[in-house]
């Protein structure tokens, strides 16, 4: 059936010259635009690093200086160790942590650079957070390389320990197996000035590779231990699945009259769902998506009308065709499967020079690739998917006529020819 076809195919090259150049055209456009979309669902479906579902956020407020007295003052530690300990005694929440520096989807974040001992003038500026021992609990982070010591998880430790991710532990220490880099030292060039520098920073694990927000590249990333839970600082609390649903709400109602306790208040409580939310829109990067992806829509809608026409057309215009081809003794079968076959050979014959056109493009540097790397799985897989949509798009342009010119009786379809 092969060679029929692409004798057939050769026998009216004349109009399938254009058809050919159509497909090719259109095959490239169609990969650009699932290339386009890929940048930013691509890096959306990356892992953060940590896990925030089920995970609230709990700012503790100071009131104002003219109402705090001294006596206040003066117990706000005790106060606030207090408050952290009933927020882990509330009902549905599994694990508590506090913990400042870099913040999720706020916008807020801290940087300091580090440098390995064997390369001291190679400063790698990365993102960092202090956190308590049970951060990792709360974040479900697992280290792919060493293990996290609680015992020994205290700024004072010397040197005191440290859990980076893989991509600052591969700027610092160049190791070909991210193991290898447990175990190792670091310091902060910027530290050395102060009067009580701490030079001396032990690598205990390796984590994932990190990123602040959903659309974001990988950054490299570091957590120091913090001295210990104070006021100011982030409380993120982990909740049992069955009872996140309104538990921001409860938790207020509830906790509201007790936070407000010496110089506290309970000021904020939102999950980091709600938080991804405002933060997206608050950056505008829901309205450009949305942008994005409705010119996407509109351009891979024409391209629908545009093929499936096409074909359409094509096929109706072979209704004698067909109708011979029965006469003949060939089953409906046989010649749908012809007609489809016939479709996807001209789409095969179109995709090497699209593929051709595309890989050129690719080292152009003229797609968009600021949030995901170019890479030959992402290359492949895109123009895999124009392909496959190409392909789904010909055969309804095929079916449905042909269907139809079936249904016609093969002496009828003469007739009218």
């Amino acid at each position: 059936m092969w060679r029929q076809i692409y004798r057939q195919m050769w026998n009216q090259r004349r109009a399938n010259a254009w058809l050919w150049v159509e497909l090719c055209i259109v095959t490239v456009l169609l990969w650009y635009g699932i290339d386009l979309v890929y940048n930013y669902e691509g890096a959306a479906w990356q892992p953060k690093g940590y896990d925030t579902s089920c995970v609230f956020d709990l700012t503790v407020g100071a009131k104002p200086l003219e109402v705090i007295n001294d006596a206040d003052n003066q117990r706000a530690g005790k106060d606030f160790a207090y408050l952290y300990n009933l927020i882990k005694d509330y009902p549905g929440v599994e694990e508590v942590c506090a913990y400042h520096g870099s913040i999720p989807y706020t916008g807020d974040a801290m940087l300091e650079g580090y440098a390995s001992h064997t390369d001291s003038a190679h400063v790698v500026s990365c993102f960092i957070r202090y956190v308590t021992p049970s951060y990792f609990k709360v974040f479900r982070l697992k280290p792919i390389a060493g293990q996290l010591d609680e015992a020994h998880w205290s700024p004072a430790e010397y040197p005191m320990p440290a859990l980076m991710s893989v991509d600052l532990a591969d700027s610092l220490f160049h190791q070909p197996n991210v193991a290898d880099a447990v175990g190792k030292t670091c310091f902060n060039p910027y530290w050395l000035k102060r009067d009580n520098p701490v030079t001396n920073y032990r690598v205990a694990a390796v984590l994932p590779r990190h990123k602040l927000d959903d659309y974001e590249r990988y950054e490299p990333f570091i957590y120091l231990p913090a001295q210990q839970a104070f006021w100011w600082q982030h409380v993120a609390i982990r909740v049992a699945p069955d009872q996140v649903a309104g538990f921001a709400e409860r938790f207020r109602k509830d906790m509201q009259p007790v936070f407000d306790r010496g110089i506290f208040y309970l000021n904020t409580i939102r999950s980091y769902d709600d938080m991804k939310e405002a933060y997206d829109i608050q950056q505008g990067t829901v309205n450009y998506l949305n942008t994005v992806y409705a010119v996407v829509a509109f351009f891979l809608f024409n391209i629908f009308l545009c093929v499936f026409a096409t074909f359409w057309y094509r096929t109706r215009k072979r209704r004698c065709e067909v109708a011979l081809r029965m006469a003949m003794g060939s089953s409906r079968r046989t010649v749908m499967g012809h007609f489809l076959l016939e479709g996807l050979a001209l789409l095969l014959l179109a995709a090497v020079p699209a593929l051709l056109i595309a890989f050129n493009i690719q080292l152009a540097d003229l797609t968009v690739h600021t949030l995901v790397d170019v890479s030959a799985t992402r290359f492949v897989g895109c123009f895999s998917a124009a392909l496959l949509l190409m392909a789904l798009i010909i055969l309804a342009g095929i079916w449905y006529p042909a269907r139809q010119a079936m249904k016609v009786q093969p002496a009828e379809a003469l007739h009218d020819e």
